[in-house]
């Protein structure tokens, strides 16, 4: 019976395997700036139930009494209710959003802006010496050695210099 790690026996450590985790190290190749635009995840729609919960308790009562509506009036008046107020959201949502009053709710109650409202203020204030889009990812700059490996490109396979 084995109680410790093969990674602590000697055969293991001979094998050039460590025992301590590999340790990854930040370097800043390209330097830290946003881009003149962001994407949205989603495209931002109003905050309104699904009405699912009224959806449920009207099929329930329509199983229940065998389709017969008359029985499940209220159910339906409930439901029908909850369409029209989520419609009367979105479209006030709708509206808020073509004045550019909207913003999203975060964490603490805090408004934030949308992504749409960003790229707009970054069409105004874009950030220097970005280029063109797309950006050359590999590109040497000035501060950077000509000899440096700086994108890993060493030992790639290609043309030879």
């Amino acid at each position: 019976m084995m109680f410790s790690s093969p990674v602590l026996k000697e055969k293991a450590l001979a094998r050039g395997k460590s025992i301590y985790p590999k340790v990854t190290v930040f370097s800043e190749i390209l330097p830290l700036a946003s881009k003149n635009r962001v994407q949205a995840g989603q495209k931002p729609r109003a905050a309104s139930s699904s009405c699912t919960q009224e959806l449920q308790a009207l099929f329930g009562c329509l199983k229940k009494w065998e389709f017969d509506d008359v029985p499940c009036a209220k159910q339906h008046t409930l439901y029908m209710d909850c369409v029209h107020k989520g419609a009367e959201e979105a479209a006030a949502y709708r509206e808020a959003a073509r004045k550019g009053t909207l913003g999203e709710t975060g964490a603490g109650g805090k408004q934030s802006m949308t992504s749409a409202q960003f790229n707009k203020i970054q069409k105004l204030f874009p950030q220097p010496d970005l280029g063109q889009q797309p950006y050359r990812q590999m590109k040497r700059l000035p501060t950077q050695d000509y000899a440096d490996d700086t994108f890993h490109r060493k030992h790639w396979p290609g043309k030879r210099s």
